[in-house]
């Protein structure tokens, strides 16, 4: 029959210590699958042993966890990267980069059950303290709480011990990006970029929805650009258009007419596959950012990127007020609560306009 026990290897019956006390793991279970093949390892932490004696059960009688064999976790990592092939392709690099430069230097040899919540909090912590961009570490910890997630699923572990983490603040920012700003922009840089910013500033499309965009994306009898698709080119210029960011991104954004004159002219001349955006053929990532950050030395305003362009068009939309739904829905956000994160501090509190209000409730 298939047993397993736990052994205290700093304790002896009589709880007194042992020559090993305080030296290497506490914990070493012993399991014995009926046939006198007896397998042994040790765990910082007793739970951690007994998942594993879990795991080795067959029985799921005896188990009432079903829990399959225990992995190390880089083992689970690439078994579940493998599985991210809904991702986009660079979704996936930022991923592959995570793994190789942080998370799996962060478990090398470590089995899944043996990871805890303040081993996840020390990681991230450590992080920090390295320098780490807020901002990327909160992207990091979304992947390991995805892979555990995943392992909680296929009942490799009871629990993730992805919770309760204190994760860092990321700083907002404060957009101030003008219409006089704007103009300043579109009047330094040269064609097509200066049109492509008439565009994005007009729509508050992202910048690969922006240069991904196509003759055939354009519905100018009902006044809308449907976006399906949007720009995954390399660097290398190959001419390639994929799926977009998130399926809140997949919507149709209207258009008034001083904006469908823009949009006609750039259909008619447009380049390869119906591309708006062109120059020499394709429109490639490096040039259009190297254009932002040439206008940037005279314009520091203008911030670190095209994606200004979008929170720009956010700005005027709430200006005019719009409600975070209607924000939302224009800009593909998955919804209202993904609006007000970014543009919270944007919305006016109206505390006098409120004020005004309330007093009609008791006025005689």
């Amino acid at each position: 029959m298939a047993t397993g026990r736990i052994n205290d290897l700093w304790h002896r019956k009589d709880r007194s210590r042992t020559t090993r006390y305080g030296s290497g793991k506490r914990w070493q279970a012993i399991w014995t699958d009926g046939t006198d093949n007896v397998t042994k390892r040790s765990f910082d932490y007793k739970d951690a042993a007994q998942a594993w004696l879990d795991s080795k059960t067959t029985d799921y009688t005896l188990n009432p966890h079903g829990l399959k064999a225990d992995m190390l976790f880089k083992d689970f990592w690439d078994k579940w990267r493998q599985q991210q092939t809904h991702q986009r392709a660079s979704s996936l690099r930022m991923i592959d980069s995570a793994g190789r430069k942080r998370i799996l230097p962060a478990f090398v040899d470590r089995y899944l059950t043996e990871i805890k919540r303040e081993d996840i909090q020390a990681t991230i912590n450590s992080w920090i303290a390295d320098g780490m961009a807020p901002s990327t570490a909160r992207l990091y910890y979304a992947y390991m709480r995805q892979a555990f997630k995943e392992a909680v699923f296929q009942k490799i572990i009871r629990e993730s011990p992805c919770v309760k983490i204190s994760l860092p603040q990321v700083e907002s920012k404060n957009f101030q990006f003008s219409k006089e700003t704007l103009d300043q922009l579109i009047e330094l840089v040269p064609e097509p970029y200066a049109t492509a910013m008439r565009v994005g500033a007009a729509t508050g499309l992202r910048p690969s929805e922006l240069f991904g965009l196509s003759k055939q994306d354009i519905d100018f009898p009902n006044s809308v650009i449907r976006l399906t698709l949007q720009d995954a080119s390399r660097r290398t210029g190959e001419l390639v258009r994929g799926p977009l960011k998130t399926k809140s991104s997949r919507r149709s954004v209207s258009f008034g007419p001083v904006m469908r004159n823009i949009l006609l002219e750039l259909c008619n001349a447009s380049g390869p596959e119906g591309r708006l955006f062109h120059a020499e053929g394709l429109v490639q990532i490096w040039k259009y950012e190297a254009v932002w950050v040439k206008a940037r030395r005279s314009l520091p305003e203008i911030g670190p990127g095209w994606h200004q362009l979008r929170h720009y068009h956010a700005s005027v939309l709430i200006s005019h007020g719009f409600s975070p739904v209607a924000v939302a829905a224009r800009l593909g956000h998955k919804d209202a609560n993904e609006t007000l994160r970014t543009y919270a501090h944007m919305w006016d509190s109206d505390g006098s306009a409120m004020a005004a209000v309330s007093d009609t409730v008791v006025a005689a």
